[in-house]
């Protein structure tokens, strides 16, 4: 790996993790793997014979840390026990979802809630991006999970209005995207990484916290089943949309789009390079202020 690049693990533990979707007709879908990708023998809906009705159930702690468990414990979810190991991501070689999906949360090996920090050098790292980009893949399953650890949404905001905070949007749709609860715009993308942020603090959709204070751009594809970009709809945001040049997916007619290198990164340049002209032109401000006095 080149010396110039860390990966940094999301949460600091050495147990595993486990989430849960939300769907908008109030079902729930526990498992990465069930959400996104579905094997078909295995059962994904929370139902009540699936949880313990034990009163030993592990938890959160009193100051909202989530107790370490171990892997298999007598009474957790058979559910996140299975192998879920044949899969494919496409699309339609999976069945749809009963409907949208509404939330993504943590839970514990009884299905409870719990809400588990995030690793302090991940906020770390925000607090001192030059930019932060939420990258392409599956939104509910790759990107909502780092989001809703709690002190991530607090991190971004504090990163300061100066900070770029760019969407890479996808160039087709997934299980987790479809269309087939009507079509998931480049708004419906913002509008989940918002709630995804500001559940991370606690703070209702929009609250006192604008939605560029998460997303202040949004790079996109057009034409042959990429997501529609509603550009008027995201500048009144106050999120600027930029649309770069790509190509058809291979595989055939609206199967999305691919997006050129040497494009992507030309616009990635572009806006780096007007964050750092504002921010130089800040510090001559503040130089000129002080001497002033």
């Amino acid at each position: 790996m080149p010396s110039n690049i860390r990966v940094i693990p999301a949460i600091n533990s050495n147990h595993a993790h486990h989430i849960a979707a939300g769907l908008a007709d109030g079902s729930v879908i526990i498992g990465q793997n069930e959400i996104s990708h579905p094997s078909a023998s295995s059962a994904s809906l929370l139902s009540p014979e699936d949880t313990p009705t034990g009163s030993d159930a592990g938890g959160s702690g009193a100051d909202g840390e989530e107790e370490e468990e171990g892997d298999d414990l007598p009474g957790s979810l058979a559910s996140l026990r299975s192998q879920n190991i044949v899969f494919s991501k496409g699309h339609e070689d999976n069945e749809e979802l009963s409907d949208r999906i509404e939330r993504i949360w943590y839970i514990n090996l009884y299905g409870e809630e719990i809400r588990p920090p995030a690793n302090p050098k991940v906020v770390s790292s925000l607090g001192s991006a030059g930019a932060v980009i939420y990258s392409i893949g599956s939104l509910y399953t790759s990107l909502m999970p780092c989001l809703v650890l709690r002190n991530v949404g607090k991190a971004l905001v504090e990163s300061g209005k100066n900070t770029p905070k760019i969407l890479l949007l996808n160039g087709s749709y997934d299980r987790e995207t479809g269309p087939d609860h009507g079509e998931f715009t480049a708004t419906d993308f913002v509008r989940a990484i918002v709630r995804g942020c500001t559940s991370s603090i606690g703070e209702k959709e929009g609250g006192e916290v604008g939605w560029n204070r998460f997303v202040t751009h949004v790079i996109y594809l057009e034409g042959n089943g990429a997501p529609t970009v509603g550009t008027a709809e995201l500048k009144m945001a106050g999120i600027e949309c930029m649309r770069v040049y790509g190509r058809k997916n291979p595989e055939g007619d609206g199967k999305g789009m691919l997006y050129d290198p040497t494009a992507l990164a030309q616009t990635l340049d572009t806006i780096l390079a007007a964050r750092t002209k504002r921010t130089d032109a800040r510090r001559m401000t503040v130089g000129a202020y002080g001497r002033s006095l």
